[in-house]
């Protein structure tokens, strides 16, 4: 490739890149959680088994989904409903709402919960564990991020 043909590819690469730069899409976010806090664990000691078990995975912030998606407003909210995540088929035809109903037997074993499920953690049989993770999730409850327009 010459010279010039490189520096054409350049340039028009930086102009996609400052054409797209002017709409900044907000990260996808979940509605507030109007469910009430779960209280049937203890939401300390999950804050502490979700760092270990489920944050190699999972964020709490808008917009930074890992391998995983975000799980901040998640307790209450129906299932696969991230624009920005892509979830298995499964999980997106379930119908699911995530509460302790849900996430007790998906925490347990999600692939046996909804075979297709992208979830490769390993199970957690401790149902005091599970109570204390779903205690921790429904404290998780933040506002829809305010984006900032930088352009002006």
């Amino acid at each position: 490739m010459s010279i010039v043909n490189e520096y054409q590819i350049s340039s028009l690469f930086a102009a996609v890149l400052l054409l797209t730069a002017c709409e900044r899409t907000p990260p996808d976010h979940r509605d507030p959680v109007t469910l009430p806090l779960y209280t049937k664990g203890d939401a300390v000691n999950g804050a502490l088994i979700y760092k270990d078990a489920c944050g190699q995975c999972h964020q709490r912030n808008a917009g930074l989904n890992k391998k995983g998606p975000q799980l901040m407003n998640i307790y209450g909210a129906p299932a696969a409903e991230l624009k920005d995540y892509t979830y298995s088929k499964g999980l997106t035809e379930s119908g699911w709402v995530w509460d302790a109903k849900t996430l007790n037997p998906y925490i347990a074993d999600a692939q046996k919960a909804m075979p297709d499920s992208k979830m490769l953690s390993d199970p957690m049989p401790d149902a005091k564990e599970r109570a204390d993770i779903i205690a921790y999730l429904s404290t998780l409850r933040a506002d829809a991020p305010i984006v900032v327009d930088d352009a002006n």
